[in-house]
């Protein structure tokens, strides 16, 4: 009966060490999640883009209808692709996080089961539909408890390749796609307000007010596109980190994992802020 007390006491001392070992995963998988969770704060998307062509279009040209009559299903369906990148790598670190404490079961992950398809403004090769397919496979499994704690290192080894090119092809999209859409429209915002300032039937007071409303247009995207960049270069950020400790056969507990995590988190923490200022 004496052993009980005995061998209670060595479980316990044995979970306390564990968990304790975990904790530096635990704040890895935290800074990922704050860094990558930046992208729902974004108040820009292929759909804001599409009406903010289409209403510039008709106002450019004195059109008044009832309503707005936009043609943007298409970029609807880029934004929901965009969404299903993100909640991939959101779901991986969740499961990271899940693993890596006592906290199970506690992500919802009640949203439809979702897969990747090509829209006229998204491709996607067919090793990327795969790591997409690969990643949320892992996650589900590690956020219901289906993946064991101690085989933490098994699943980052064997999400590495995925999240790597699920992070790559977001950060593609956010940078080639996303911005060049606002780049475009910002030339020609430039283009019809440089011909107002030429147009002799308009007074200075007009001309004034229409640089105004150009600077104001240009002002705000130059905000939202700076975000966007922050949030691409967290997103790099990450995946690289994750990337460097797995092939570095890291021990979650020395000297060199803690400074990697501590090095990350500083650097997120600077991108965070800079995103913040952008805000404002």
């Amino acid at each position: 009966m004496q052993m009980i007390p005995k061998i209670t006491g060595i479980l316990v001392i044995w979970l306390s060490f564990s968990c304790s070992s975990l904790i530096p995963v635990q704040n890895l998988s935290r800074e990922a999640l704050n860094g990558i969770g930046m992208f729902k704060e974004i108040g820009y998307n292929f759909h804001t883009a599409c009406l903010e062509e289409c209403t510039f279009s008709k106002v450019s040209q004195f059109e008044i209808e009832r309503e707005e009559n936009c043609a943007c299903d298409t970029y609807l369906m880029a934004d929901e692709e965009v969404n299903n990148l993100y909640f991939a790598l959101m779901d991986y670190w969740e499961g990271l996080y899940q693993l890596s404490s006592m906290e199970m079961n506690q992500y919802n992950l009640n949203r439809p089961a979702s897969t990747l398809a090509a829209s006229n403004l998204i491709a996607f090769k067919e090793d990327q539909l795969l790591a997409f397919q690969k990643l949320s496979e892992l996650s589900l499994k590690a956020v219901t408890g289906q993946y064991r704690k101690n085989r933490i290192k098994s699943y980052m080894k064997e999400a590495d390749p995925y999240q790597q090119i699920i992070s790559e092809k977001l950060v593609f999209v956010l940078k080639e796609n996303l911005l060049g859409l606002m780049e475009i429209q910002n030339e020609a915002w430039y283009s019809f307000y440089k011909s107002m300032s030429y147009d002799p039937s308009l007074n200075t007071i007009n001309k004034a007010s229409a640089a105004r409303e150009y600077y104001n247009l240009l002002g705000e995207h130059k905000a939202q596109a700076n975000q966007i960049k922050v949030l691409i270069e967290a997103i790099a950020l990450i995946s690289e980190e994750h990337h460097s400790l797995v092939a570095s056969d890291f021990k979650f507990n020395s000297t060199n994992f803690k400074a990697e995590i501590g090095r990350m988190s500083k650097d997120l923490r600077t991108l965070h802020h800079a995103y913040e200022q952008f805000k404002k």
